[in-house]
């Protein structure tokens, strides 16, 4: 309705070049005060009071300076201004509040806590923002792109247009046309884009670089941590299962990343840590440089890891911890175990604080932190303690999870192949905001998107045939592995798919496409188009679609199988496995960073199962062998 599309309108507007000042004079005018009557507020808490005082003496981040909520105070003014925003009484008491901060407040932060509150609070759900990567282009491209970017005048191209690293896209089109929705294949979308020049920004040749650099630096894979980091954080209830999914989430990233490296024939068992910056120059907004990071941060973080593996190592050969309060506890008492493993093991921005992360590091800043192949190295040794910790205390998974009466027969597959897909990203809020203000109006002429090349898959499917003696529940589960076969406990295993169904007594088919797959999500569509999209539904010549957006902490669905090999395939296992259903399965909301209602499961068995914690080496593991398991090879193709 246009209640609706005014505010989408408004926050498209009032985000754009955030980091410049605002154009709008009636914004700017109403964002003269925060709302400090305490009636405007559902509740006014310690967080909101202790923000305004620091903002009365003067003692909040400067607007130029660089903002990481890892940094402990910066930490603490992101929960007052996100309070401001979150409990406010309606709708006129937010905007204000929105203006006010766009106005006074530093840009990353007002982000940050604008963010949170669209992610957090059920009335405003349903407003889409632009995605980070479009907010903060900076940070996710090299240093020449943001320079060309930056430097395009639109006026002087429009009179002369012979820029050659330019081309103006006639007729329209933009890469890829199979987005969420099909908007790119509509006729609304040449009508909403019938007046924007579209500017392409032509990609030069890397410089040197890293083998992974197709992955690490891609703004799917970067943006998916981003945002799950965001939406555990600020949770209003903390809980085991949060834990849980976090540590579930850490784990199929690392282990997408070591079918990547070995997939690229590098090491891949075991991570070493890295000294030497890879990757191209990154930059923030304020021309800041990125290192990889500090040699303080490399420090501390070692520290911090070396001891949390000595407390484990110490927890499990005396069956006891001391918590932080000083009680003792025996972790084989009751469910003891859970406190420990809620003590010792980090998941969110307040066990995550570091006094250095108030400069710009690939590791620390949450944009970036996936190009860090120190990450990496990292996550591998807290996961290792993780599943250590869980191994000794963590009470057996029930047999009567395996499955009696059914055998898997076989198992048959579609070619796997991937292949480098041009696309689109749009780098519009790169350049100055005079460019989009004409005559004291907000306009959008044109977009300067830039062609670059990813990696995606085409789709696949696999056909299960499974025989049983009863009709019964069951859950299956698949993970992608590596080909080699000697230990299963050092091995990625990645899961791509999980289901539940009925067996029947007598033979079964079951046929997966890749498809539909769950938690995974297709494209975005971008900002500049999002924006006409908002505008042609005000004028009434189109309803806005419910499915213009993607579920921001869904994996990529082009992401779920790694680089194939070209001269020769590369050969990988897929594992099948199957469990007894114990209709309890649980519907949350994760795929959109909303944990208020829980964590989806299918069961009461681990997330990850069976690879939460250390197997049984080779078939005495009975959870990956037995007639409920199928293994079977697989090659990936690359496609020129």
């Amino acid at each position: 309705n246009g209640y609706y599309l005014e505010k989408e309108n408004s926050l498209l507007e009032i985000l754009h070049q955030v980091h410049e000042p605002l154009l709008n004079d009636q914004w700017r005018l109403q964002g003269e005060q925060l709302v400090t009557d305490k009636g405007q507020y559902v509740t006014y808490n310690n967080y909101m009071q202790e923000f305004h005082e620091c903002f009365k003496l003067g003692k909040l981040l400067g607007k130029k300076e660089y903002y990481n909520p890892l940094f402990p105070e910066h930490y603490r003014q992101t929960l007052g201004l996100y309070h401001f925003f979150y409990n406010a009484m309606d709708w006129y008491t937010l905007w204000q509040n929105i203006c006010w901060a766009r106005v006074h407040m530093n840009p990353g932060l007002f982000v940050q806590a604008l963010t949170q509150v669209l992610l957090k609070r059920d009335d405003y759900q349903a407003l889409v923002m632009p995605k980070v990567y479009e907010i903060w282009p900076e940070s996710y491209h090299d240093l020449r792109t943001v320079k060309q970017s930056r430097h395009l005048n639109f006026a002087n191209w429009i009179r002369r247009g012979n820029m050659s690293d330019l081309e103006d896209i006639h007729p329209q089109e933009m890469e890829p046309r199979n987005l969420e929705g099909n908007l790119r294949n509509s006729s609304e979308w040449f009508q909403a884009m019938a007046d924007v020049n579209i500017l392409r920004l032509h990609q030069k040749p890397k410089q040197g670089g890293n083998k992974l650099d197709y992955l690490l630096e891609d703004v799917g894979w970067l943006s998916h941590w981003y945002y799950l980091n965001l939406g555990v954080n600020f949770a209003e209830e903390k809980s085991d299962q949060l834990q849980e999914w976090w540590y579930y989430k850490l784990d199929q990233i690392l282990a997408r990343y070591k079918l990547e490296r070995y997939g690229q024939k590098m090491s891949y068992k075991k991570l070493s840590q890295s000294q030497q910056q890879t990757h191209p120059i990154r930059i923030t907004w304020q021309n800041l440089r990125f290192q990889e990071e500090l040699p303080e941060t490399t420090r501390k973080i070692n520290e911090y890891l070396q001891n949390l593996e000595t407390k484990v190592s110490d927890a499990i050969a005396t069956k006891s911890l001391i918590l932080n309060s000083g009680t003792f506890i025996d972790l084989k008492n009751n469910d003891n175990w859970l406190m420990g493993l809620h003590e010792i093991f980090p998941y969110d921005w307040t066990h995550l604080q570091l006094d250095t992360a108030n400069e710009p590091q690939l590791l620390l800043d949450m944009r970036t932190t996936l190009m860090s192949e120190n990450f990496y190295y990292y996550a591998d040794r807290l996961l290792q303690s993780y599943r250590w910790y869980r191994t000794a205390f963590q009470p057996p998974n029930p047999r009567s999870f395996i499955p009696s009466n059914l055998r898997i027969e076989s198992v048959e597959i579609s070619p796997l192949i991937t292949f480098d897909q041009e696309v689109d990203i749009d780098l519009s809020n790169l350049m100055h905001a005079k460019h989009f203000h004409l005559a004291g109006h907000f306009m959008w002429p044109f977009t300067l998107q830039q062609r670059q090349l990813r990696l995606q898959q085409k789709d696949f499917s696999y056909t299960l045939e499974v025989s049983s003696n009863k009709t019964q529940s069951v859950v299956f589960r698949t993970f992608l592995t590596t080909s080699e076969g000697q230990s299963i406990n050092r091995e990625p295993f990645y899961q791509l798919d999980s289901f539940l169904t009925v067996i029947y007594e007598g033979v079964n088919q079951f046929r997966r496409e890749s498809s539909n797959f769950s938690g995974l999500v297709g494209d975005h569509i971008s900002l500049t188009e999002l924006k006409q999209f908002v505008e042609l539904a005000q004028r009434e010549e189109f309803d806005f679609p419910l499915n213009i957006s993607t579920p921001n902490c869904g994996f990529p669905r082009r992401l779920i199988l790694p680089r194939g090999g070209r001269g020769n395939p590369l050969k990988m296992r897929l594992l099948i496995l199957a469990t007894t259903y114990d209709f309890k399965a649980r519907q949350g909301n994760e795929l959109s960073c909303d944990f208020s209602k829980g964590i989806s499961r299918w069961d009461e068995l681990p997330l990850g199962y069976p690879f939460e914690r250390f197997l049984e080496e080779d078939s005495l593991a009975g959870e990956v062998y037995g007639d409920h398991v199928i293994w079977k090879e697989v090659e990936i193709w690359h496609d020129h």
